[in-house]
């Protein structure tokens, strides 16, 4: 016998399984017994063993469909983590793509509020009639971007704004910022595309909502 030690409580289910053993084996009935019990009913012998091979097929065939659904269960359920990795890797691929051309459309609009603050400081050190120029580019630049860009090239031609360099670097910032606006939010768009295609393809619309990721890809006001 093992020396191991064990817990009461182990000692405690050592015994009731004994004890279950022990009445199994009280409980079985020999063949010799059926046999027996069988002919004082008036069974015949031969029925008897036709039915003892009867339930020990259907014994087996029950095992065998026992078997059967363990192993379809265990391949469901690695096809299951197969296709939850493979949807996992695809979803954050393209939303980790998704994330990056936020990233870069906020930063170029950023950079855009930044020409207003910049502008804002300029019309303080110009003359009035340049100040006005200038508070009609801002205002373009806030609701009409391709008039901003001509108002920007239009005060480039003024000499005194043209030779001052801060002045000149601004113009040139404001005329490609919408340019660089366009191009990034055209790139955001095409990652939020692709990502929602992913996300609808099979079986990763069914594994989606198990990873956390949103259907659909919020586009920027």
């Amino acid at each position: 016998m093992h020396e191991e030690k064990l817990t009461p409580e182990q000692a405690q289910e050592v015994i009731r399984e004994a004890v279950r053993l022990q009445q199994e084996q009280e409980n079985a009935i020999d063949p010799r017994t059926l046999e027996a019990s069988a002919a004082e009913i008036g069974v015949d012998p031969q029925h008897l063993r036709d039915a003892l091979r009867k339930v020990a097929l259907e014994r087996q065939r029950r095992a065998q469909r026992l078997r059967y659904f363990l192993i379809a269960l265990g391949v469901c359920a690695a096809l299951f983590l197969v296709g939850l990795f493979a949807s996992q890797r695809a979803l954050s691929a393209a939303w980790a793509e998704v994330q990056l051309r936020r990233a870069q459309l906020e930063n170029v609009l950023q950079r855009k509020a930044n020409l207003l603050s910049q502008l804002e400081q300029l019309m303080q050190q110009a003359n009035q009639r340049q100040r006005e120029q200038l508070q009609t580019l801002a205002d373009a630049l806030r609701q009409n971007p391709d008039a901003a860009r001509a108002l920007a090239e239009q005060l480039l031609q003024d000499p005194t704004l043209r030779n001052d360099w801060l002045a000149v670097r601004l113009m040139d910032e404001i005329t490609g910022s919408e340019n660089r606006i366009a191009v990034e939010h055209q790139r955001y768009e095409e990652a939020a595309v692709r990502y929602e295609q992913i996300a609808r393809q099979f079986p990763i619309n069914l594994m989606r909502p198990l990873l956390g990721y949103p259907p659909e890809v919020e586009r920027p006001k």
